[in-house]
């Protein structure tokens, strides 16, 4: 997860030269942010399917292989019609992958441990973002843009190979613990569930938050504040640090005291991050902005902890990998639409970043208020 999310952050970082090099206007950098995106949504609900029909080690191989591939063709990128291309395949690669991720989880650990294990999982997500701000910023600046994806991709292919060797197939249980057999239940039935799509429309709304940002910061800090690429990459694994820290921090609070109640803690990291979003667009100082950039950051880590921990707490076991894959589609549906709709809402206001700002506090508060809504129960994903 951490190799993923390096390779998926680092195009943040290697944007500023990738714009010069390639002559990319505002519109082309943002259909480039987004276009990941777009075919990782189409792969997320089919790679949790093939997890729950094939198994997750199988996924998780295939998944690493490819996405290490277009990592390495993203260095040889030509032209904007290239990269573009290649972007989308990489998206395509690695869509399976977090819902077989789950599944593992699912398949290995008893409910009572799963809040603290999710978020130890989710949690490589900004550990990743801290890995891309660091290191993908000095290898852009010290190799360039193009080595810095080929010398990330050929480890993911190495560490594909690895996975291979060492991960074993696990036979899929017949039974459940009491003896009884495993009743299947349909996917149909459970995307009736009124408490899924409420869950789905809250992670997209988190989503658009989490994507604009982390999409649209660097830029922001060099165009806007005048800082170097060197000094932005460091600042930005600020937020990402204490992600790594909060991530952890919600999983256990979900796990010792949230127990039927977990979705207080999402509505609550909502509230924070709206508060502070608009903070961000109100302040000139470097430090109150990147402080302002934690505190959000630490809101968001209390959603995304919380509604997959529901996922794999309440879901029926034998479609974790399908309904976490309906979960992400609205991750990656946002991740593709915030860039661009943030480089459109820059555009309308002359190129200023307050009203991206607003606009991202905006759905952070929508999103409180459907999550306050949410059956958290093990009714929240069946019908």
């Amino acid at each position: 997860m951490i190799l993923s999310y390096y390779d998926r952050l680092a195009i943040n970082i290697a944007m500023v030269p990738i714009e010069k090099e390639l002559l990319l206007n505002p519109s082309q950098t943002g259909l480039l942010l987004s276009v990941f995106f777009i075919s990782m949504s189409i792969m997320q609900p089919l790679g949790g399917w093939l997890s729950d029909k094939f198994g997750a080690r199988t996924l998780i191989i295939i998944s690493m292989l490819s996405w290490s591939v277009f990592t390495v063709m993203t260095g040889l990128a030509w032209s904007f019609v290239s990269l573009l291309i290649i972007r989308f395949l990489f998206g395509l690669g690695e869509g399976p992958y977090h819902p077989a991720g789950l599944v593992v989880i699912r398949e290995n650990f008893p409910e009572g441990k799963r809040g603290r294990i999710n978020a130890f999982f989710l949690s490589a997500q900004p550990l990743g973002g801290v890995v891309a701000s660091l290191v993908a910023t000095v290898m852009v600046v010290k190799l360039g843009w193009r080595w810095t994806f080929m010398s990330a991709g050929i480890f993911g292919i190495l560490l594909a190979l690895a996975f291979w060797l060492v991960l074993q197939p696990r036979e899929t249980p017949k039974r459940n613990v009491s003896g009884n057999k495993l009743v299947k239940v349909p996917l149909r039935l459970v995307i009736k569930a009124e408490s899924i799509w409420k869950i789905m429309s809250f992670k997209f709304l988190a989503s658009v938050v989490n994507w604009g940002l982390m999409s649209w910061m660097p830029l922001y800090l060099v165009k806007e504040k005048g800082i170097n690429l060197l000094a932005t990459g460091g600042l930005i694994a600020i937020p990402y640090i204490t992600g790594f820290l909060m991530y952890n921090l919600s999983g256990w609070i979900l796990d010792k005291y949230m127990i039927g109640r977990e979705k207080y803690l999402a509505a609550m990291g909502a509230l924070v991050a709206a508060i502070f979003l608009y903070c961000m667009s109100q302040t000139t100082s470097i430090i109150l902005l990147i402080t302002f950039l934690t505190l959000t950051t630490i809101g968001i880590s209390f959603i995304g902890t919380t509604l997959f921990t529901i996922i794999i707490k309440y879901a029926p076991k034998e479609v974790t990998g399908s309904v976490t894959g309906l979960v992400t589609l609205t991750t990656q549906v946002a991740g593709a639409v915030s860039p661009i709709v943030i480089g459109l809402i820059i555009s309308l206001f002359n190129g200023s970043f307050d009203a991206a700002f607003w606009f991202l506090s905006i759905s952070a508060l929508c999103g409180m208020i459907i999550g306050l809504t949410i059956n958290n129960n093990r009714g929240a994903v069946k019908s």
